[in-house]
C-alpha cells in the first residue's frame, strides 16, 4: 500500500490493519478459511439490497467518520425530500453549523404554525437524513415574508 501524506484514521486505519494481518498470516503459510455455505434460502441482507437515501447517506458518513458540518453540506439542497409535505411552503434558508441552526421561512402564517408544531418530529427527520442530532440541533421559524440577513 502506498503512504499518504495524511495519517489514517477510523475505517481507513481497520482496512490497512487487516492487510496486514492477512499479508502475515499469507507469510506463516495460513491458508484463507472457507465459508460454509446456507443450506436454507434467506433473505440477502447485503449491498445489493435496496436501501432508502437516508440510510444509504448514513451508511456514507459512518464510513468515512465525517463530523456534522460535512454531513449537513447539501441539507438546503435536500430540504425538499427531508419536509417534503411542507416543501412548496417552508424553505430553508440557512444552517449554522457554529450553533448546529437550521433557518426556515415559511410563506404563510398557516404554514409557519404547521412547522412549529411539527418542529421535533423534522429534527427527528433531519437527524435521520443527515446520520445525527447533532447536526441541526435548532429550528428558526421566520415570520412569514420575513428575510434574515445570511
Amino acid at each position: 500500500m502506498t503512504e499518504s501524506s495524511t495519517p489514517l484514521s477510523g475505517v481507513d486505519l481497520a482496512r490497512v490493519a487487516l492487510h496486514n494481518a492477512r499479508e502475515a498470516a499469507k507469510q506463516q503459510g495460513a491458508s484463507p478459511r472457507r465459508r460454509r455455505t446456507a443450506t436454507r434460502t434467506t433473505r440477502r441482507t447485503g449491498s445489493r439490497e435496496p436501501v432508502s437515501f437516508g440510510e444509504a447517506i448514513q451508511q456514507l458518513i459512518a464510513d468515512r467518520a465525517w463530523t456534522a458540518p460535512v454531513a449537513a453540506g447539501g441539507l438546503l439542497d435536500r430540504w425538499s425530500h427531508i419536509a417534503d409535505d411542507l416543501a412548496g411552503r417552508v424553505t430553508a434558508v440557512k444552517y449554522d453549523e457554529n450553533t448546529a441552526t437550521l433557518t426556515l421561512q415559511p410563506d404563510s402564517s398557516a404554514a409557519a404554525t404547521a412547522v412549529r408544531h411539527r418542529q421535533h418530529a423534522l429534527l427527528d427527520r433531519i437527524a435521520e437524513e443527515t446520520g445525527g442530532r447533532e447536526t441541526v440541533r435548532r429550528l428558526e421559524i421566520l415570520g412569514p415574508g420575513r428575510r434574515k440577513a445570511a
